[in-house]
């Protein structure tokens, strides 16, 4: 027994068994501590690597997005998701673009092997000048702004040239601004003692280069006559804006608005901004064949045009638009709905939307009134007329509280007095006569006017204005119906990059 005991005790089999399992757990995890960060900095590596081939991929679809900002101008990139095209390297790029007032935000991502990154850039397009539409405009260097005959103007005036106030004639606006001289003589005046004009702008230019800047300015450009004829600096003398006949709060030697006139296809010989010194008339012509290719119903006959061709042909447009028998003429997405009560010199609600295109001109007469809703630009290839006491008002009884926003229209005028636009009415393009009221924006080419008691509460461009009828009071259009002329602003380089 003892032999047996004795030989158990000395057998070292056993111990060197768990000794050889103790050893290899040892070294086992001496390995797994060797690799396993080894691993980990590999795979680290590799995440690293994707994270700057998604940002990379982020920043080229960035440059998509800013790139197509920028192609598309005042009309701005399109808004849903864009992918771009596979790039070297794998992974998927996408930009969006957001308008953010007069900006686009561009965000753009990358994304490879589940990886994404961001980066976000603000794009600054062409922007919205809007500026001149808050003005009686007048674009003419060689055809003196006339206020005369005992008229009183209340509205703000902005021209390129010359302003001429005589005969007993009255400018009592808030602003006026002159590129050219200012001449107020034969016992009228601008503003008074008690009720000064608040900013009186005379630029003093009087040649001027062919792209419509000055190239020569005087120093004497204001003239006034309180007894005798002065013809001094603006801001000195009897120009001080501080007696008879020139009364003004502020009054400067520099006009703070561009004068510039958009242009709609007439010639640079009429506005230096215009490409070309022929008329070429593009904008009418484009958009003339893309309305004629929309959908059509419910139009009266010969309300835009009757022949089908492009050439101040219609002589009937008044009589289709405001006659004796309701409409509703859709045009695609544009809209307008007439109806009559009384007859075609009664009264009637006019209910207008979008961009409208006539091949002719409109007159309104025999004391008709219309109401009108919505907003909508009306061109016409030739002239627009309203006479004999009638009313064209965004409100009942055309009061003050009309708002252009609801209620906007706005009459652009070709002035074509032949069937190409080579030439063109000299006088009363866009005229309001007899004891007139009109709640409307103008646009005309060539000359605008208005006499004989009449009023018109909207703005208005136009190549030359004279002013004569009643006092009137603007109200300005804080957002534009759309398809108005108008000018923008250069783009500036993108801004408030981020990612």
């Amino acid at each position: 027994m003892r032999r047996v005991l004795r030989r158990l005790c000395s057998d070292e089999t056993g111990i060197a068994l768990v000794m050889a399992l103790m050893l290899m757990l040892i070294l086992g995890g001496t390995t797994a501590a060797l690799v396993l960060p080894g691993a980990v900095n590999q795979r680290n590596s590799l995440k690293s690597a994707d994270a700057k081939q998604a940002f990379a991929l982020a920043e080229t679809a960035l440059a998509y997005g800013i790139g197509a900002a920028y192609a598309a101008g005042t009309s701005g990139p399109v808004t849903t998701l864009q992918t771009i095209a596979a790039q070297s390297g794998g992974g998927t790029g996408t930009w969006q673009a957001t308008k953010v007032n007069t900006t686009w935000s561009i965000t753009a991502n990358g994304t490879v092997d589940g990886i994404t990154r961001s980066v976000t850039e603000v794009a600054n397009t062409p922007t919205t000048n809007y500026s001149v539409w808050n003005y009686l405009y007048s674009d003419s260097t060689t055809v003196c702004t006339t206020i005369s005959g005992g008229v009183t103007v209340s509205v703000p005036i902005l021209t390129r040239g010359n302003v001429c106030i005589s005969g007993g004639g009255h400018f009592t606006g808030s602003q006026l601004k002159v590129g050219g001289t200012l001449s107020d003589i034969g016992g009228s005046n601008v503003g008074t003692s008690a009720a000064p004009v608040g900013i009186v702008e005379i630029g003093g230019c009087t040649a001027w280069k062919a792209d419509g800047t000055c190239q020569t300015t005087t120093g004497t450009g204001c003239t006034v006559q309180p007894s005798s004829t002065y013809t001094v600096a603006v801001g000195t003398s009897w120009c001080n804006g501080k007696q008879t006949p020139l009364w003004a709060t502020t009054i400067n030697s520099t006009v703070d608005v561009t004068p510039q006139m958009p242009c709609i296809g007439q010639s640079s010989t009429l506005d230096p901004t215009c490409p070309s010194s022929t008329a070429s008339w593009s904008t009418l012509t484009a958009a003339y064949a893309a309305q004629k290719a929309l959908t059509q119903t419910g139009c009266p006959a010969n309300l835009f045009d009757n022949d089908a061709t492009l050439n101040n042909s219609d002589a009937s447009i008044s009589s289709a638009m405001f006659g004796s028998t309701a409409y509703d003429c859709k045009v695609g997405t544009n809209e307008i709905k007439y109806t009559p009560s009384g007859g075609s010199c009664g009264t009637g609600t006019l209910l207008v939307s979008g961009t409208l295109y006539f091949d002719g001109s409109l007159s309104m007469g025999c004391g008709l009134k219309v109401v009108y809703s919505g907003q909508a630009t009306m061109y016409f290839t030739g002239t627009v007329t309203q006479a004999g006491g009638t009313q064209l008002c965004g409100i009942a009884s055309c009061t003050g509280s009309w708002n252009p926003t609801t209620a906007g229209i706005i009459f652009i005028a070709g002035c074509w007095t032949n069937s190409t636009g080579s030439t063109l009415a000299a006088t009363k393009c866009v005229y309001i006569t007899g004891g007139s009221t009109a709640q409307w924006g103008a646009y005309a080419t060539t000359a605008y006017q208005i006499d004989g008691g009449s009023a018109n509460m909207g703005p208005v461009l136009a190549n030359n204005l004279t002013v004569g009828g009643g006092s009137s009071t603007l109200i300005p259009f804080t957002v534009m119906p759309p398809g108005t002329p108008l000018n923008y602003g250069p783009a500036t380089v993108p801004s408030y990059w981020s990612g």
